[in-house]
């Protein structure tokens, strides 16, 4: 059983330039959403997203240099057929 769990399991690391190191999970659920993967990342780092002194923050995950907006898609889907997978956080502020 335990055999075939390393088969399933996903190792996903986001990169967010601001932290002094990347988030890291060893053991992801293949069907998590990007949704809650981002909620993760966001608690992790310490960030909110919305209005903050009169500025809107935003922050959105990247794959490549690709951003990823369905973030109802899972993170097994974005991976494919990769043990792993390497997003990127990053940080868009809104004046207000």
């Amino acid at each position: 059983m335990s055999e075939q769990k390393v088969h399933t399991d996903l190792k996903v690391t986001v990169i967010y330039p601001a932290a002094k190191g990347p988030f890291q999970q060893d053991h992801a659920d293949p069907s998590e959403t990007l949704a809650t993967l981002k909620a993760a990342v966001l608690t992790a780092f310490g960030l909110t997203e919305g209005q903050v002194n009169g500025s809107i923050y935003t922050y959105t995950l990247y794959h490549d240099k690709t951003p990823l907006e369905n973030l109802s898609e899972t993170i097994g889907q974005l991976a494919g057929h990769a043990k792993a997978l390497v997003l990127k956080l990053s940080q868009q502020v809104t004046q207000g």
